[in-house]
């Protein structure tokens, strides 16, 4: 049985992670807040608790990026009428036209990527990564 070599997979996906942040670069984003705004593409809207939970970042941590994404006018928050310790965030269309460029760039990186692999190695990764995801590693 071959052993997982974990740092070389680990200097792949920083190697990934800088593509990705060189092609967002030029929409004024960095990778978080990209895929802050791809939750909220997908919700529509959704609490700040609510999106640090699906993000796996601590409250605190989504309250910096949701500031700064709402100081550039991307987004927006309003009033939880259900609940009035809390309130939802939503892409302005701002938000929405800067997310497709920035979602077009991310897609084309993604794009030259898997079209280097075939689509077994595609499917072997997707599905690594999901067991990675649903795994607890502490």
């Amino acid at each position: 049985m071959s052993e997982l070599d974990a740092f070389f997979l680990l200097d792949a996906m920083q190697k990934f992670e800088a593509r990705l942040n060189l092609a967002l670069m030029y929409f004024g984003l960095r990778l978080p807040q990209y895929r802050v705004m791809d939750v909220l593409d997908k919700s529509g809207k959704i609490t700040v608790s609510d999106l640090s939970r699906n993000m796996h970042v601590t409250r605190a941590t989504m309250s910096v990026l949701i500031a700064k994404l709402q100081k550039s006018g991307l987004i927006e928050s309003f009033d939880n009428r259900l609940d009035k310790r809390s309130f939802y965030v939503k892409l302005t269309e701002a938000g929405q036209t800067k997310f497709r460029g920035a979602e077009a760039a991310v897609n084309l990186v993604k794009q030259n990527l898997g079209q280097s692999l075939s689509p077994e190695t595609v499917e072997a990764l997707n599905e690594f990564s999901r067991h990675v995801s649903r795994s607890r590693l502490d």
